[in-house]
């Protein structure tokens, strides 16, 4: 470990001054483990080099652009050590990657939600395979690239590459098909708050009930009648059926309108990220924040996923970042330099404030036997149909929601938080600091906290009188978040191998007068969240 990490400083030093001979991989050193299946290689080559081709296992070969001296690529990884030949301009290199998934049972499981009466086929361009089983793989392709993306922020945000697990990684399916009871024109007719509690009831009373799951959902019926040229995404939203974009609790609901332009492959990644063709709104939905190309639309859905995925592990609403509309550019983490201007926002208009978040975390409770994986062997998709089983008992408890662009959420939005956010990165993606530790320490990116006994009620806990929050494992952060929209408008955090076990809540900012919620999270990843009184 100390030569390896000796090893990347050298090449770290290397890309500083300037003096590249060899390629140079900055973000990851020769011989790590990583957890996830997809690496993302970032570098440098020789100068006068146009691309990098990269051989991985089984004789499979990439080849990724080089821009200004700077590559990224992604390489599909297998279990166990990885030997990866990098070639670029004549000069070779092997870099070792070592893949092993963490020992937990905790995972995020992407499922197709079928409608009954629906054929599955999703709302697409004609030419584009829109069937179920495309469905199914552009959804497991899309997290899997979250899962990159979070491991790969966290890493910049100091706290190492951590990063939750996919059902494929627990030897599951790379996406669940689940056949829901609900009609498509009865899904079609409702909001989106309404989708979310009668999927996550279908979820947590059928077959792939469990404890241990987050879902990211998409619906197959979500249908958008055209425009002709919609002004506003209000206006777009307005036209579209069967629709979500909601995430808390256990699970992330989606709309598939935007999933064709989802790539099915990781040949796809780049062209797709890279598509500047137009979207004709007369036919297909518009969701790429006023960018206008398939290409925007790829990387405004796929950051909402993320964004809503980050709900359901207990993250707020922050100004910058994943949390706020940072994660319209989740594009960058992937292409860099390859080229962005034909899916910049062309039109000077404020983003669209759409993704709907949460006050509370929408929740179902229920106890279910945790189904056993009958065969270690990986598919594609996996179909169940959501019939209840007899023997639960499903209690609902689904909070408040903040509307899609809502007076309310827009000044959330522009309101300045207390100087917690770190400096804009250049793809503008990022995790704020005190999300970036929720996540750190949260149950779902960590294994050891599998095995800890039993855990009571008040492991952490709120005392009011004396206004600090206590934890026999030690506080690692705290948020002040206004409780209607979960804007984070102040923070503390206490890196470190001896965190307070006792720990005063910071004061709000002078200028936030809305009613606040504290939320708090200990090193084993107990979560506490307590409403403040509102003269606090």
């Amino acid at each position: 470990m100390v030569l390896a990490d000796a090893t990347l400083r050298d090449e770290r030093g290397s890309l500083a001054n300037g003096n590249v001979e060899n390629i140079v991989v900055s973000n990851l050193f020769d011989g790590e483990t990583i957890s996830y299946s997809m690496a993302l290689l970032r570098g440098r080559v020789p100068q006068g080099c146009s691309h990098i081709i990269v051989r991985a296992h089984k004789n499979s070969v990439s080849e990724w652009p080089i821009v200004s001296g700077e590559f990224r690529a992604l390489v599909d990884l297998a279990r166990g050590l990885n030997k990866l030949d990098l070639e670029a301009g004549g000069t070779r290199r092997r870099f070792i990657l070592i893949h092993e998934p963490r020992p937990t049972r905790l995972r995020v499981t992407p499922v197709y939600v079928i409608c009954s009466g629906h054929d599955g086929y999703f709302q697409g361009p004609r030419g584009e395979d829109r069937s179920p089983e495309s469905a199914a793989t552009r959804i497991g392709l899309g997290a899997r690239l979250l899962q990159t993306l979070t491991a790969e922020k966290l890493r910049e945000a100091g706290h190492g590459r951590k990063t939750f697990q996919l059902e494929r990684d627990l030897d599951g399916a790379e996406c669940l098909v689940m056949h829901s009871m609900l009609h498509v024109d009865r899904a079609r007719a409702m909001n989106q708050r309404d989708l979310w509690e009668l999927i996550a009831r279908e979820l947590m009373t059928g077959p792939l009930a469990s404890r241990d799951r987050k879902y990211l959902a998409f619906l197959s019926c979500t249908r958008y009648r055209g425009a002709p040229n919609p002004r506003t995404h209000e206006d777009t939203l307005a036209r579209t059926e069967g629709h979500a974009a909601l995430g808390g609790g256990g699970l992330a609901l989606f709309g598939s309108a935007c999933l064709h332009t989802w790539p099915t492959c990781l040949a796809q990644v780049l062209p797709r990220f890279l598509d500047s063709t137009l979207v004709d709104t007369e036919q297909l939905m518009d969701d790429s924040n006023y960018r206008g190309t398939h290409g925007g639309c790829l990387a405004t859905t796929l950051g909402s996923a993320l964004h809503e995925l980050g709900h359901t592990f207990d993250l707020g609403h922050t100004r910058e970042g994943i949390m706020g509309r940072g994660f319209d550019y989740v594009d960058r983490v992937f292409v860099g330099g390859a080229g962005l201007d034909p899916n910049r926002n062309s039109i000077r208009r404020d983003p669209q404030h759409t993704t709907i978040a949460l006050s509370r975390p929408l929740s179902v409770t229920v106890t279910v036997q945790e189904p056993i994986m009958a065969s270690p062997r990986r598919g594609r998709l996996l179909s169940e149909t959501s019939r209840p089983s007899p023997s639960s008992s499903p209690r609902l408890s689904p909070g408040r929601l903040s509307a899609p662009a809502s007076p309310e959420l827009n000044r959330s939005f522009s309101r300045s938080l207390s100087s917690t956010e770190p400096p804009t990165q250049p793809d503008r993606t990022f995790w704020g600091p005190s999300c970036a530790a929720i996540l750190a320490y949260h149950r779902w990116f960590n294994n050891e906290i599998d095995n800890i006994p039993a855990r009571g009620l008040n492991e952490i806990e709120y005392d009011g009188k004396r206004n600090v929050v206590r934890s026999r494992y030690g506080v690692r952060v705290m948020e002040l978040r206004e409780s209607s929209g979960g804007m984070v408008v102040g923070s503390r955090q206490f890196p470190g191998a001896r965190p307070p076990l006792e720990a005063l809540v910071p004061s709000p900012p002078p200028h936030c007068l809305a009613p606040l919620t504290l939320v708090a999270e200990d090193t084993v990843g107990n979560v506490l969240k307590h409403p403040l009184p509102t003269a606090f």
